[in-house]
């Protein structure tokens, strides 16, 4: 598939357009198996949450993506409230959450970052941790290291907006979240593999 970038030869999509857009946009679910990943649940206490969605070529969802407009498009709603994005919040052996998790009143509100903190604000998670603190006792040049890492994994280290995008949330947008002191999402969209990663922690005492 061809990454995702801005095709300057495209003008602004018609409403028409988006909506035939949301018709036809798929997506594959990726798991991904990562130090990183796994230093957090090890660590953090609370869960955890990390899937990967691949998104197919779609020429308006791409124009938007790739311009870091995607709140034009309601996506944060469309996309991460959809029944298939829903049902992979899951908890093993909690029954109310074996199917996946459901819609709640606060809606998704995402905020986009610099790329360049990527690396710093993950390393941050794994060093603080949930209410009571990270089992991770690093020195904290490891910490940051480990997260640089992670990061290459996922988008080489290309940290310009032409490779990667990031958006964050602090509050809880389905009942995965225990909507009680910390409820945080990290969006990542590598846009050369298509992939955008959520990273979802929640914590309570």
């Amino acid at each position: 598939m061809q990454p995702i970038k801005v095709n300057w030869k495209i003008e602004l999509p018609t409403q028409e357009q988006i909506e035939k857009m949301w018709e036809e946009l798929h997506f594959d679910i990726v798991d991904g198996d990562f130090e990183f990943i796994n230093l957090l649940k090890e660590n953090l206490g609370g869960e955890l949450y990390f899937r990967g969605f691949r998104f197919y070529e779609n020429e308006i969802f791409d124009w938007f993506c790739s311009r870091g407009r995607l709140d034009e498009i309601d996506f944060y709603e469309k996309f991460l409230l959809s029944e298939k994005v829903l049902k992979t919040f899951q908890i093993g052996e909690n029954d109310y959450l074996k199917n996946g998790a459901c819609q709640i009143d606060k809606k998704p509100d995402f905020a986009e970052k610099s790329e360049f903190v990527i690396d710093g604000e993950l390393a941050s998670l794994l060093y603080h941790g949930g209410v009571y603190g990270s089992k991770y006792h690093k020195e904290t040049r490891l910490i940051k290291q480990k997260a640089i890492e992670f990061c290459n994994q996922l988008f080489n280290e290309k940290y310009s907006c032409e490779y990667v995008r990031y958006y964050t949330s602090y509050q809880a947008w389905n009942s995965w979240f225990n909507d009680f002191i910390i409820d945080e999402t990290h969006l990542i969209i590598c846009m050369e593999t298509r992939i955008m990663w959520i990273l979802a922690f929640t914590d309570t005492d």
